[in-house]
């Protein structure tokens, strides 16, 4: 997970904003599961066991984020690497598991895979690697500090991995944050009727006591 950037547009470290009565960072974290999470970028409201790194020199873009993440994973030559890497943003308050697992599924038949929306926009931190490839691909470009996840992902094999239902809705205005609330919001509406009607109770984050929060 990445928790870098300036959040010029927002105004304030993104990670920490609350979405549903929940951080971003916390919401993120979810969508992880039972798979191991190595953040790199600033700590704030990281529990506390959760791996955190950071770039020899912040303010670089994703891509020297990820190859920060890259280093570290394969630094350590007693230890097997992943054969897979989940990149996310710590600004998707509606990811969730189940799409982090549907990422690496497509890795069946690609050497990323990246999530697309409804309207066909990539989003370049909602997507999956296989490992190998993205070394190689570190290597090409060299220098990483300042270059683009999509000059990244340039001439890599890639499936899309589609997005109906809105799980990869990133937040980077004051605008998209009042957006995320409201869908929050409407999502615990939902459930206080639905359990008014005899069904679970209602959690603050939107999801129900009794159904997992993700997946």
């Amino acid at each position: 997970m990445l928790t870098g950037g300036a959040s010029r547009r927002m105004g304030s470290h993104k990670p920490l904003l609350e979405v549903g009565g929940r951080t971003l960072v916390a919401r993120v974290l979810d969508a992880a599961g039972a798979r191991p999470v190595l953040v790199v970028g600033p700590g704030q409201g990281v529990p506390a066991g959760v791996r955190v790194v950071r770039e020899r020199v912040p303010g670089g873009g994703p891509v020297a984020g990820v190859a920060t993440a890259v280093e570290t994973l394969t630094a350590d030559p007693e230890v097997s690497p992943p054969y897979a890497v989940v990149l996310l943003a710590a600004d998707l308050p509606f990811v969730s598991s189940a799409h982090v697992g549907r990422l690496l599924e497509a890795l069946e038949s690609a050497d990323l895979a990246v999530t697309v929306d409804r309207d066909g926009r990539t989003n370049w931190l909602c997507a999956a690697w296989r490992l190998p490839a993205l070394r190689a691909r570190l290597d090409e470009v060299g220098d990483a500090y300042g270059r683009s996840m999509r000059e990244l992902a340039s001439g890599v094999r890639t499936q899309s991995v589609d997005d109906p239902g809105g799980v990869a809705l990133d937040v980077d205005t004051p605008a998209d944050l009042a957006r995320a609330r409201h869908r929050a919001e409407g999502a615990v509406e939902g459930a206080v009727e639905r359990s008014a009607e005899g069904g679970a109770e209602p959690r603050a984050d939107g999801s129900e006591c009794g159904v997992p929060t993700v997946d």
